[in-house]
């Protein structure tokens, strides 16, 4: 296998996904439930995932277990072909697995073990090698995963990114460990694209206005800015550009991934040098999309069904 063009790092679970729950069941009693799935999870897995389908030669960087999760987790990539040299497989600790319950409308709560590999990632599971000439992404699925990779790998890991020409892009998601946007500041600089959800912004700014926060984050050195904003659409500040693209109105079965997916259909756009709004609309599709099966992303199949619905909604507007 060639050496992937496009990186992906971060967290990487499994999901096993409980679908129709309509309420738990009293102690000693049997739910039922429409399905009981298991599958892939996590950002950077999702991403890889969504980026594979789309047509491109991807790895994954993260951390698993050495176990029976770890392997169906390698299995999945193999399926994908994505490169998994960047997998670290830890003997002291489990692949992270998650209970993902779905409820009618498809909204999500998640049920996980504390003491997994999803927190652990550190530099010591990070092989800066991997970081060759001839990379043209590296996508951060989630900042604020893993106390040690933010605060000790993430920066080293972008800059040499950057060294060799890589457009370097992240998501983020709540802070749970409490060293918020300074607690990193190291890392922004090196970012070009960062991609958070409005709400995520919005509480790690202190602001609701989408031109606050995307100066906010150019303050701490990030380039350019995308706003997720769910079913409101996007928001993107890139370039001197502000562009917006409202949601595609599809049927919800299983949102777990939109973001993810949604940076992915990015990433894609990214690296073809796409205009802004071009790159948007595609990677909303690509959202828009996912959310339409169960699992996360598990709607998206690949480049030829984005381009055959973004020309659907063409001809229907």
């Amino acid at each position: 296998m060639n050496a992937p063009d496009i990186l992906c790092a971060g967290m990487i679970v499994v999901d096993v996904i409980v679908d129709g729950l309509e309420a738990m069941p009293r102690s000693g009693e049997t739910g039922r439930v429409s399905s009981v799935t298991l599958a892939t999870g996590g950002d950077a897995i999702n991403e890889a995932f969504a980026i594979a389908k789309l047509g491109n030669n991807v790895g994954l960087m993260g951390l698993i277990g050495q176990d029976s999760q770890g392997q169906f987790i390698k299995d999945r990539c193999s399926h994908y072909g994505i490169s998994t040299e960047g997998l670290y497989a830890d003997t002291d600790r489990s692949t992270t697995t998650s209970i993902v319950l779905l409820d009618k409308s498809g909204e999500r709560s998640f049920l996980s073990e504390r003491n997994a590999s999803i927190g652990a990632y550190g530099p010591e599971h990070v092989n800066l090698d991997l970081i060759r000439p001839g990379l043209k992404a590296l996508s951060i699925g989630s900042i604020f995963t893993s106390k040690p990779f933010d605060t000790k790998a993430l920066g080293p890991l972008l800059k040499k990114a950057k060294s060799v020409g890589a457009i370097t892009i992240a998501d983020m998601v709540m802070d749970q460990q409490g060293y918020g946007l300074d607690g990193i500041a190291e890392a922004w600089q090196y970012l070009d694209y960062v991609v958070p959800s409005e709400l995520e912004a919005q509480i790690f700014v202190g602001s609701t206005d989408p031109h606050t926060i995307a100066a906010d984050f150019r303050k701490r050195g990030v380039k350019n800015v995308i706003l997720k904003r769910g079913s409101r659409g996007v928001v993107g500040f890139a370039d001197g550009e502000d562009v917006s693209c409202p949601a595609f109105d599809v049927p919800v079965v299983d949102t777990t991934g939109a973001g993810d997916n949604f940076v992915g259909g990015l990433v894609h756009c990214l690296v073809r040098n796409l205009p802004l709004a071009e790159t948007l609309r595609f990677a909303s599709a690509v959202a828009a999309l996912s959310v339409q099966a169960v699992g996360a992303g598990a709607g998206l199949k690949n480049l030829a069904q984005v381009e055959r619905f973004l020309i659907e909604q063409r001809v229907q507007a």
